[in-house]
């Protein structure tokens, strides 16, 4: 988390000082513009204008945006369907008489606690040895791990690309725009404010995409330690257990 913040702090400062220098511009902008008596040719464009000319940076944030969307659909709905009560889950195994009767109590629990505490009660049906079952729980919660945290790194990727990206954009869009004052001059300074509001779209979208990313990737990490947490103490009392002995 603290290469991740210093990662947000590097974007929201270069984020900062594109404005600062946008706003110092256009607001000079706006003094010629005044002193020219240009004030009143300038006019708004509409929202769908500034979208095309947001340039193919924009085009590529909207195609991460559903992407972004995509993977965090994806995430709640599969937390969602691991989720579960590990603690009810091992009451109802203690109360199984026999191995068989545990292994049972298990059964249609699509949970990732539910997969992992049968496959220990199996391992220890099977014959193994403490050690050995031990080992394949730890297996079977890596395996579980794995799929916990697939697509993460993804949105932690979108959360540091996109206002990258964004400010990728907002730098071409200057550079336009500074280039038309060197061929023009501040003659028509309009021109000019036209071009940086363009060239922010850019650094806007990227933002709108990062922060729900951060917030669900901190959201999807916290259930996921929450999910081990819970998974791990319940898979100790559940080994604990199956070292007394029990019938098949």
């Amino acid at each position: 988390m603290c290469v991740l913040s210093d990662r947000m702090s590097r974007v929201v400062s270069g984020v900062f000082w594109s404005f600062l220098t946008a706003a110092a511009i256009s607001g000079t902008g706006r003094v010629f513009a005044q002193d020219a008596g240009a004030a009143d040719l300038i006019k708004t464009k509409t929202f769908w204008e500034m979208l095309r000319a947001g340039g193919p940076i924009l085009l590529l944030l909207a195609l991460l945006s559903v992407f972004t969307a995509t993977l965090i659909i994806e995430r709640f709905l599969y937390y969602r369907s691991v989720e579960g009560s590990p603690g009810e889950l091992l009451h109802k195994i203690k109360q199984g008489a026999t191995l068989s009767d545990m292994l049972r109590a298990t059964n249609d629990v699509p949970s990732a606690a539910g997969r992992v505490m049968r496959a220990t009660i199996q391992a220890a049906r099977d014959g193994h040895e403490p050690d050995e079952i031990e080992d394949l729980a730890q297996s079977a919660v890596t395996k579980e791990l794995i799929s916990l945290e697939k697509h993460l790194p993804l949105l932690d990727s979108m959360v540091t690309m996109c206002p990258l990206l964004g400010l990728l954009g907002t730098t071409i869009g200057m550079i336009h725009s500074f280039s038309i004052v060197a061929a023009l001059g501040m003659s028509d300074p309009t021109k000019l404010a036209g071009g940086i509001s363009e060239a922010l779209i850019n650094t806007a979208a990227g933002l709108a995409v990062a922060i729900p990313a951060l917030f669900a990737y901190n959201y999807f990490s916290g259930k996921k330690e929450a999910l081990l947490m819970n998974m791990e103490k319940s898979l100790t009392e559940l080994i604990v257990l199956l070292k007394s002995p029990i019938p098949q």
